[in-house]
């Protein structure tokens, strides 16, 4: 059967209801602004944005209290192990999004005459085995930072870093499946389940002892448990989902290209407490403890939502290429915005709300916090950036313009500055320099066909 318009929109399709939610196995991807579109669809876009809500308090929730029943000192070697573990974890991103993009364009072609001929790979064994990798290459390296950023007396920390790394792999090509396919229900309860088992297990913790080995469990057993519900509620949906038409070479090679640009992406977000703890020394965890409260929280506004809903800019972008010009320009406007009126509140309330929320231990100006504000709104704008290159099939692209922001960003640590300003500076310019690589690349770089 011939490939109509109405079969690429199946939301106008004559005489046809809707697919809903709860058939994952066949759902369209959401698209709020076609005539006629669903509500499923509406709700599927809703259920994203609220599981990322969810997602960000529960953030908000551990880091006030890790810091205030912690203290500085405590929470700089908590945000050191948290830093650490999630830079792999960011790493481990440039998975779920070619996860995403493989699943979605298998999705679309399923059924035709090519998709018949073509070679197929689990993601679930692939995954798993990058799962024993990553857990191998973590503990290795271990003896390069875990010292000087932990301290010797926690450096055993290294080995729960390495498991909650491994077992994020399988959670992560999970997602990028999810979001390819467009179970979307699915996505967004891993999204919201993650955060709410992690915030309740460390304020459990918390209230019996702030020993750190109980809080790094607390930190990475939602991986798992999260990953087990959510498969339950449709195995067999997930499991056929997963097979998508590309070998292992080519899916080797995409997925190391987007790592690639993910490592980038890492150190400027998940790792950069990890990156300031070298400059600052690892007997200094109460100095940096305040400098990493503030870069996470002046990042969660923006870069919450938008981690979360990466796949799914991706998934848009690859099926509407030609709305990509104008969804990028409405989201970086809109993006600004935020920005602006979060730089106006913080100039005028934030010291005082900082030092009414955390105490008279948090040591940081108003003027740092506008800034690193402003340097999150510049990160958002390269997440928004990279969502249309990767789109595009642009991988070189995509990694050259994280891997541009991530270099600028850690030569400037290197300025005689006080490490606040140098840290919000970094921020700042770097990711400035990695957006112009993206939109002038997009501009001058056709797109790329996928490959079979």
């Amino acid at each position: 059967m011939p490939r109509s318009a109405a079969a690429v929109h199946p939301f106008t399709r004559p005489g046809e209801s809707p697919i809903t939610a709860f058939e994952p196995l066949n759902e369209p991807i959401p698209d709020i602004e076609e005539p006629g579109a669903p509500r499923s669809a509406r709700n599927s876009v809703a259920l994203i944005l609220g599981a990322t809500v969810i997602a960000g308090v529960a953030g908000y929730v551990v880091t006030w209290r890790v810091y205030t029943e912690a203290g500085a000192a405590g929470y700089g070697v908590f945000s050191v192990f948290w830093s650490a573990l999630f830079l792999v974890v960011g790493v481990l991103f440039g998975l779920q999004q070619e996860s995403t993009r493989a699943t979605a364009q298998t999705v679309s072609t399923r059924g035709t005459d090519a998709a018949a001929t073509q070679r197929t790979t689990s993601l679930w064994i692939f995954s798993a085995v990058a799962a024993l990798t990553v857990g191998v290459v973590v503990i290795a390296t271990s003896v390069l930072w875990a010292v000087p950023s932990l301290g010797a007396a926690n450096a055993g920390l290294a080995w729960f870093v390495a498991l909650g790394a491994a077992l994020n792999c399988l959670v992560a090509a999970a997602s990028g499946v999810m979001a390819g396919a467009g179970m979307w229900r699915q996505l967004a309860a891993i999204v919201a389940l993650d955060g709410i088992l992690r915030v309740v297990g460390v304020v459990g913790v918390l209230s019996v002892t702030h020993d750190i080995v109980p809080l790094a469990i607390a930190v990475i057993l939602p991986f798992p448990v999260s990953l087990a519900i959510v498969f339950l509620s449709a195995p067999r949906a997930l499991v056929e989902n997963a097979r998508v038409n590309l070998g292992v070479r080519r899916l080797i090679a995409n997925t190391g290209r987007t790592m690639l640009a993910a490592s980038a992406t890492a150190v400027l977000i998940n790792g950069f407490p990890l990156v300031l703890s070298f400059f600052a020394g690892p007997d200094n965890h109460a100095a940096l403890g305040s400098l990493v409260l503030a870069v996470t929280l002046t990042r969660a506004p923006i870069l919450v939502p938008l981690t979360a809903l990466s796949s799914f800019l991706v998934s848009r972008f690859s099926h509407h290429p030609e709305r990509t010009g104008r969804t990028v320009a409405i989201l970086l406007a809109g993006i600004a915005a935020v920005i602006l009126v979060l730089c106006g509140a913080a100039w005028l309330f934030g010291e005082p709300v900082m030092h009414f929320v955390f105490g008279e231990q948090f040591d940081l100006s108003a003027g740092i916090l506008v800034a690193l504000i402003a340097s999150s709104g510049l990160i958002g704008a390269l997440f928004v950036s990279g969502s249309a290159v990767l789109a595009r099939n642009l991988h070189g692209l995509y990694a050259v313009g994280w891997v541009a922001a991530s270099v600028v960003t850690l030569a400037l640590l290197f300025l005689p500055l006080p490490l606040p300003e140098r840290a919000a500076l970094a921020l700042a310019v770097g990711p400035a320099v990695g957006l112009v690589v993206h939109l002038v690349g997009m501009r001058l770089l056709p797109q790329r066909r996928p490959h079979a």
